[in-house]
């Protein structure tokens, strides 16, 4: 009986490993082939023995350090970083031929590939219900990490540089080490710590499945760098696309198409869910009523062990399976519901300006419909006017335009880039939407 124990707390590791990775993939990857998904794995295996060295190396110096500062330098740090090493140096060399879709299912299954060695190698350390968790939660972690990262680091290899474009990738990466150091510390510290565990992998599971959605409304790179574009000159065109059919939708009176923001659940997963959030009540019946069998039945379980592993678990897992695929990347292409800001712009040098409109602003620019056709990369000045107030000279540079003479019906436009970021605009633009925003939301609940 020992030595199945003693084996069961691998198997475990491993089976763990192929759920999550296996139920991401057929839920709605079809991309790369077996070639792609071997070397993710191999390359999750190096990240694995960098981080682990990297741990060895620098625990001693933080014997002294809290248990959060332990958790993090070396925990957390090591790991992500790892991971988001061996992920970069892989997507450079395919950014090319890669979409959003399969840098995030590289990372997901490096990320898998990772947990399930790190967990096979602390499993023969701690007790079996102590790996049972373990590996239960820092599977999923790492395999919703290793996405985001993946999703992160070929959007930053996909982007024109320029204006901080590797603060979207920075953040993401700050956000996964602070996550994944109260993991650490909530593993460290024990007792009722652990039940907060599930809200964590709650976190990044949803933050993933945001990912998943944008990754699956994108358009593929090599279509995009045929028109000259990139990844993130793309978002700021779909987002002016998509406000103005609104606009128009609503100025003509038509009917706006209603598609729903959730997809429609199959009986298999709805059947699926509802026996997986019966498992913690059927638990909850021990727990509150025979709480000494628990002990009997399971050997050297703890209390908060059982809640997390038999209670909260199998409702995450019901968590899982329920919401997994279910946002419509439909309902973020083409319904929305209120436009944030309408922006009035000025494009030109003063005496010969072209009166023109913009939905949206980022520090990287933004796309307006245009009539004169520009001059690309010649720098050039726009003024900006923005709930009463004028910013004007702004310094700008038309990186594409979109004209087609022999379509009279077609709107012409281009896109502009900012060769340095006006702070003073994007500060004004952001206080004005919030405001906007929180008046919208009192009008909804009025």
């Amino acid at each position: 009986m020992e030595n199945w124990i003693y084996l069961g707390k691998p198997i475990s590791a491993i089976l763990a490993a192929w759920f999550y990775w296996d139920f991401y993939r057929k839920t709605y990857y079809s991309g790369q082939g077996n070639t792609f998904t071997t070397f993710a794995f191999f390359y999750g295996m190096i990240a694995t023995g960098i981080a682990l060295a990297w741990e060895v190396g620098v625990f001693d110096l933080f014997e002294n350090y809290s248990s959060f500062s332990k958790a993090m330098f070396s925990g957390a740090i090591p790991e992500e970083t790892s991971k988001a090493i061996l992920i970069f140096l892989f997507l450079k060399q395919m950014k090319n031929s890669s979409n959003l879709a399969d840098g995030l299912y590289f990372g997901l299954t490096l990320g898998a590939s990772f947990g399930c060695i790190e967990n096979v190698f602390y499993s023969f350390k701690l007790d079996f219900w102590q790996g049972l968790l373990r590996s239960g939660t820092s599977l999923p972690f790492h395999t919703f990490s290793g996405g985001i990262l993946g999703f992160f680091i070929l959007k930053f290899l996909q982007s024109r540089k320029g204006n901080f474009s590797g603060l979207d990738l920075i953040s993401a990466f700050s956000f996964l080490v602070i996550l994944h150091g109260f993991y650490n510390f909530l593993l460290i510290q024990g007792g009722l710590g652990t039940v907060y565990i599930p809200l964590i992998l709650g976190l990044s599971f949803l933050t993933l499945e945001l990912l998943v959605v944008q990754a699956e409304v994108t358009l593929p790179f090599e279509l995009l760098q045929a028109e000259n574009l990139y990844v993130d000159d793309y978002s700021m065109i779909r987002k002016f696309s998509r406000y103005d059919s609104w606009l128009r939708a609503a100025q003509s009176k038509e009917s706006i198409k209603e598609i729903p923001l959730l997809r429609n659940l199959s009986t298999i997963r709805s059947f699926i869910s509802v026996l997986l959030f019966g498992v913690p009540i059927f638990c909850l019946n021990f727990y509150l009523f025979v709480p000494e069998w628990i002990p009997y039945y399971l050997a050297n379980i703890s209390t908060l062990e059982f809640i997390t592993l038999f209670m909260e678990y199998p409702a995450w897992l019901g968590f899982l399976f329920l919401l997994r695929g279910m946002i419509n990347p439909s309902f973020f292409r083409e319904r929305i519901l209120k436009i944030p800001l309408f922006l009035s712009v000025n494009l030109g040098p003063e005496g010969d300006e072209e009166p023109s409109l913009a939905y949206s602003l980022s520090r990287k620019g933004f796309y307006s419909p245009v009539i004169r056709e520009p001059e690309l990369n010649k720098e050039t000045t726009v003024s900006f006017y923005i709930a009463g107030k004028n910013f004007e000279k702004i310094p700008v540079v038309p990186v594409w335009k979109n004209f087609r003479p022999e379509d009279p019906n077609h709107e012409s436009g281009a896109l502009y880039r900012f060769p340095r970021i006006p702070w003073g605009l994007l500060a004004w633009r952001w206080f004005i939407r919030i405001k906007q925003q929180y008046r919208n939301t009192l009008d909804a609940f009025s």
